[in-house]
């Protein structure tokens, strides 16, 4: 599995009020700042984004997502990178005309296998935004996260074994109000390499042991879905996908993926513990222990 990210942060100044990222970096998506050769830097619309190139193993991922928020950091001063999800501005942070650009392409829900709606006339007209931790899982070719068809199956699976432990571990309100407009359950965009996947906020950078969790929550998917695990919970006929309704050619009967939706959705905590109790049957001891220790560690939502 190779493994990147792009996630995004509000900038915080000394005051702990969110302000416009272009004022302390300059750097725009067009012309980023490189800091390494895996890690690059720049202001979109009021927010600072990383990209983070895919790494080949856990210690490479951990250390560039570290590597770059240190170096956002060294370039902001005294400033802070806020971890929420969600942020209301003042009115006089959102003037400027990057904050009225929006030049993100919408996404697809791998439940319907239509495109997400864009609230693009929502942020140029308000003072909301909202911050993605979104990462890039990739393959070879053989891999599942390569095969077309397989691709909505590997969404599925991620909702049920990355997005449900991420309802548990961040359960604020903030990112219950980024689901009103982004990241809900089954967000994704197919690439030539694998797959987007858009559910999460960036509450998952908060330290070290979160990074390497979320890496070995990927990379257990990643496992799974190459050898056909995924077989235990849904079934697909590929001939439907020739058909007018392609969405109905992926069928689950391992459990109610409505509720599933709901409980990513609405960062419903009851309900994610449930889905998270049926998951661990098929999760190895060790995975699941990581991830209860994420669900009692204290919160950081400042970096």
């Amino acid at each position: 599995m190779k493994l990147g990210a792009d996630p995004e942060f509000f900038v915080l100044d000394e005051t702990n009020s969110f302000i416009n990222a272009s004022k302390v970096l300059n750097y725009s998506k067009n012309k980023p700042i490189k800091f390494s050769n895996e890690i690059s830097g720049f202001y979109d619309n009021v927010l600072l984004e990383l990209n983070i190139l895919p790494a080949n193993n856990i210690s490479e991922f951990v250390t560039r997502c570290y590597d770059g928020m240190h170096f956002l950091r060294n370039h902001i001063g005294s400033k802070k990178l806020s971890l929420h999800a969600y942020a209301e501005f003042d009115p006089s942070e959102v003037r400027a005309k990057n904050a009225k650009e929006y030049g993100c392409v919408s996404d697809t829900n791998a439940y319907t296998l239509t495109e997400n709606e864009l609230p693009v006339e929502l942020i140029k007209n308000s003072c909301m935004r909202t911050a993605g931790g979104h990462i890039h899982i990739g393959g070879n070719i053989g891999d599942a996260v390569c095969n077309p068809v397989l691709k909505p199956l590997y969404v599925f699976m991620l909702d049920l074994f990355v997005a449900i432990p991420g309802v548990l571990i961040d359960n604020s309100a903030e990112s219950y109000r980024r689901r009103s407009y982004f990241g809900r359950a089954g967000a994704y965009r197919d690439k030539e390499y694998g797959i987007e996947y858009r559910v999460l906020s960036p509450f998952w950078l908060r330290n070290e042991s979160t990074i390497a969790l979320f890496y070995l929550l990927c990379d257990f998917v990643f496992h799974e879905m190459n050898e056909n695990i995924y077989q235990k919970f849904f079934k697909f006929e590929i001939d439907k996908l020739r058909g007018n309704s392609p969405e109905t050619a992926y069928c689950s009967y391992g459990y109610d993926v409505q509720n599933l939706n709901k409980a990513i959705n609405t960062n419903n905590y009851s309900l994610a513990r449930k889905y998270f109790n049926f998951a661990t049957n098929f999760m190895p001891n060790n995975l699941i222990k990581l991830v209860e220790e994420e669900i009692n560690n204290p919160k950081r939502l400042v970096f």
